[in-house]
């Protein structure tokens, strides 16, 4: 029998929830945030439990609505994530 020729495609072992994707959210350990709301980020700020707080500027009518989010991971861990997905949307 003779070897494939191109035997690992990549798509067997992938780990990344497919389902996620398709909803366009960004999971994070507590909370997941769509992918729209990732464009409306204003700041991300450390605090000093070792969690994240995420500040939202949501535009409005006549101004913009704040909003913010803890996550409870690290400050480079959610800025990892963030990057990455960014990145993704450029793509597509």
């Amino acid at each position: 029998m003779k070897p494939k020729r191109h035997p690992y495609s990549g798509f067997k072992n992938s780990k990344e929830l497919a389902s996620v994707d398709k909803l366009g959210l960004v999971a994070f350990p507590n909370i997941a945030i769509s992918k729209e709301l990732i464009k409306q980020i204003y700041t991300v700020v450390r605090n000093h439990d070792g969690s994240t707080i995420i500040h939202f500027r949501i535009p409005k009518t006549f101004g913009y609505e704040n909003q913010r989010a803890r996550i409870d991971l690290n400050y480079e861990g959610v800025i990892r994530i963030l990057n990455g997905k960014l990145k993704e949307q450029e793509d597509e």
